[in-house]
């Protein structure tokens, strides 16, 4: 029975791997896939080592409010300790990699290195669960790992290979890596501590929570596919890489002249016009949507006339409906863009 938990924790990470190494069109050494495996398996030894600290910050936690519990056990005990490791053993060793020839291989760096933590991560949780367990995890729980792992191996391999803004590009994959992951753990855990605490859900709340869980997980599946697509297309713009630092590092400037740093404004200006920019700002609503659930049930458990419970609601759906339309405005621009370029204008 525990070879069959074994199995069950490990073939989902092997399954997915195999899936996003195979699309690669020039495959990366067994070796370096392997060390970068092992590495993110070793993450875990990184929590392990965290975990007192992360008990102290979960001890301060009001212990009557699933929500704010939920929201700090997502964000700052789970995604934040997870996705800062993971980007340590991308940039520290993935990137210096001589394997490391071209941006693509961020994406399949990324997804080892996340599926790595997942494997390791699964042990710990299958081997104490069982079945059910397993099967919950193979189905969401890994999935979600390597689909992070992309969106964060994606804007890796991008600051790898930029003339300009390196730094804020791995900031963005920092930032995206948490939001994705702390959202989805989100709902999950505000349902989990309300049960614990002996707190009823509201029905609405509860549905909304749910909408959003599904909702993130169809906007990283979304997103990935579309990074993916980017990569493969500009690998097939590109010339095969060269194996080896002397060849490759031409590509990376390590001090850009300060003249192609550009303003805030003109770069979410550019963003507009960045096939994957329509998914950011449909990502960003989703975020808003969990903020809103979050009040939303903080005002039912406390007092709704309180007027303060009244502006934090209102202040959430102004920004819920802002953030919703602004993806929308970023859709449709794309949309014409799209239209524009197949009529041949």
């Amino acid at each position: 029975m525990d070879f069959l938990l074994f199995l069950m924790a490990v073939v989902p990470s092997a399954v997915l791997l195999w899936l996003f190494v195979s699309n690669d069109k020039y495959p990366e050494p067994a070796g370096a896939l392997i060390s970068s495996f092992l590495l993110g398996a070793l993450i875990v030894l990184g929590i392990y080592l965290l975990y007192p600290f992360l008990v102290l910050v979960d001890s301060g936690v009001p212990p009557d409010n699933p929500y704010l519990t939920g929201a700090i056990q997502a964000f700052l005990l789970a995604a934040l300790p997870e996705e800062g490791f993971k980007l340590i053993v991308l940039r520290r060793y993935c990137v210096n990699h001589p394997a490391f020839d071209e941006p693509m291989d961020g994406i399949v760096y990324g997804v080892t290195v996340s599926l790595g933590f997942a494997t390791a991560e699964n042990l710990l949780f299958v081997l104490d669960g069982g079945v059910h367990v397993a099967v919950g995890r193979a189905f969401l729980a890994v999935p979600c790992h390597a689909m992070v792992g992309a969106v964060m191996g994606y804007h890796v391999g991008l600051a790898a290979f930029s003339r300009g803004e390196r730094s804020g590009l791995y900031v963005k994959a920092l930032l995206l890596a948490i939001l994705f992951h702390g959202l989805y753990d989100f709902a999950p855990l505000i349902l989990r501590n309300a049960q614990a605490m002996g707190i009823a859900i509201p029905s609405s709340v509860s549905l909304g929570l749910n909408v959003l869980f599904g909702a993130v997980i169809f906007v990283m599946v979304r997103y990935v596919a579309v990074l993916t697509r980017s990569m493969k297309a500009i690998q097939r713009e590109q010339a095969p890489p060269s194996f080896g630092f002397s060849r490759v590092m031409p590509n990376r400037v390590r001090n850009p002249d300060p003249a192609v740093r550009r303003s805030r404004v003109r770069r979410w200006i550019k963003a507009y016009k960045d096939e994957t920019a329509p998914m950011d700002l449909l990502f960003s609503a989703l975020c808003l949507a969990g903020v809103f659930c979050a009040l939303a049930g903080a005002a039912h458990m406390g007092a709704p006339e309180d007027p303060m419970s009244r502006i934090s609601l209102a202040v959430a759906v102004v920004f819920f409906v802002y953030g919703i339309g602004f993806a929308a405005r970023g859709m449709g621009k794309l949309t014409v863009k799209l239209l524009r370029e197949r009529n041949g204008r």
